[in-house]
Order: structure tokens, then sequence, then C-alpha cells
């Protein structure tokens, strides 16, 4: 038996006549071969958690924290300033923002043109539908005067306080459209979700944008310089890169 097979198998060496004599599979080779496989990087534990965000923005980190903020109440109790609902939480913001503003124009009662709760003007997006929501006029009490001086120290004393906020000139909105100041309660509770995309959505306050949606095009720049961030947004979750994080 065994020289028929070395006489089909002349050519074989010692092993390839064991296995046909024994029937025992030959082993398989192992072939190494080079890979692509990419090293990941080394992540070091850091107390300035990474934003995700879109490559033409800035980064934005928790420290150092801006002098003058302050984390607002947890007071949702409902009032009415000048015919406008707010909560208490939205009004102690805006009578914190006034200590730090210091000017004329009295944003805790006649410049208050639009509250929170409210449908009242579609063209704001449905941003006033919850809380957190108001709108203030700039002019001096009883003129068609636009106090300019005033819009950049307001808007910060605003943004300090815990606001979303910015200056929308004539038509900014629609044609004949007031000038005003736009501000949204960050971390309100109550937030619609319009509002809560004017702060995180990607056209929103946090990305460094005027909060306005687009019709298909490039958001708009913040003409204020950017967010005013404070430690406590960052412990409610903000900034964030979803367009509806939690408040």
């Amino acid at each position: 038996m065994i020289f028929i097979l070395l006489s089909l198998c002349t050519g074989c060496g010692p092993q390839q006549i064991n296995a046909i004599t024994t029937n025992t599979p030959l082993p398989t080779p192992t072939l190494k071969t080079a890979t692509n496989t990419a090293i990941p990087p080394t992540v070091t534990p850091s107390q300035t958690p990474t934003l995700v965000k879109p490559s033409d923005t800035p980064t934005i980190t928790p420290t150092p924290e801006p002098e003058g903020c302050r984390e607002p109440s947890h007071n949702y109790e409902r009032i009415a300033i000048n015919n406008h609902q707010l909560n208490m939480r939205t009004y102690e913001m805006l009578e914190y923002a006034t200590s730090l503003y210091g000017g004329e124009i009295d944003i805790t009662g006649s410049a208050i043109t639009q509250g929170s709760y409210s449908r009242a003007v579609e063209a704001s997006f449905g941003t006033h539908a919850g809380g957190g929501a108001v709108d203030l006029s700039v002019m001096a009490p009883g003129t068609w005067t636009i106090l300019e001086e005033d819009i950049e120290p307001l808007i910060r004393a605003l943004r300090l306080a815990g606001f979303a906020a910015w200056y929308r000139d004539f038509d900014d909105l629609y044609l004949g459209s007031p000038v005003h100041i736009h501000a949204i309660a960050i971390g309100d509770l109550e937030l619609s979700l319009a509002a809560r995309e004017q702060l995180a959505g990607p056209h929103g306050y946090f990305w460094g944008y005027n909060g306005l949606p687009t019709n298909g095009g490039k958001p708009t720049r913040d003409p204020h310089g950017g967010p005013i961030v404070c430690n406590w947004m960052f412990e409610r979750g903000y900034p964030n890169k979803t367009a509806t994080p939690s408040p």
C-alpha cells in the first residue's frame, strides 16, 4: 500500500508522504500581513469638557468664569408686568441685570414689550410660547429715541444675568418690525422648543450665532461677540451640540 502511494507522489517530501499515508490534514500556515490599524489617541482626563462644534465656531470652556455670573433661582411663580406674563425666575434675572447695567432703560417695568407664555407675535417663531422669553424696548422713556450707547452695556448685563440676548434692528424679523432686545433665560425649565433652539440649535447662542433661523443658508454671527458662559450653565448641560438639550 505504501509503495503505491509513493508511486503516485514521487515528488512529495517526507511530510507530504506522511500526510497522505495517515490521512492527517496538513497544518494551515500562519500568514503575517501588515495592517493599517490606527493607534487610538491617548485621552487625558480634564476638568474642561470638550465641546463638539462646527469647525468655524470658537471653543467654549467653563473657566475662567466671567465676573458677575450668578445662578438664577428656581422660582416659577407667574407674575404680570405691563399685562405681559413672566415667571419670577425671569423677573429676578432682569432685576439682577438692572443692577449690573445701571442705565435708564427700565427692563423690569416699562421697557418690557413682550413677555412669556404667549403666541401673540407669530414673527417671534414661537420663542415666547413658553417661559423665560422677554422683549425689551431700547428707546428713551416716552420718546422714539434709540439709546444706542446703552445697547451693548445692557446686552452684556443681560448675558451675565443668564440670558441669551441680542439686539434686533428695524426690519430684522419682518418688514416694519421694531427695534428691541430679545432675551431668552438660559436653563428655564419652561422654555418653548423654539427658545431652546435659539440657545443650542444650529443658529443658536452657544454656537456664536444670532438666534435667527435661516432658509437653508448659513446662520448669522452674533453681533455682540459671542456667548457669556457661566459655570452654572455647564452644570445644566449647556452648551450642547444638540438642538433640543434638556433645560
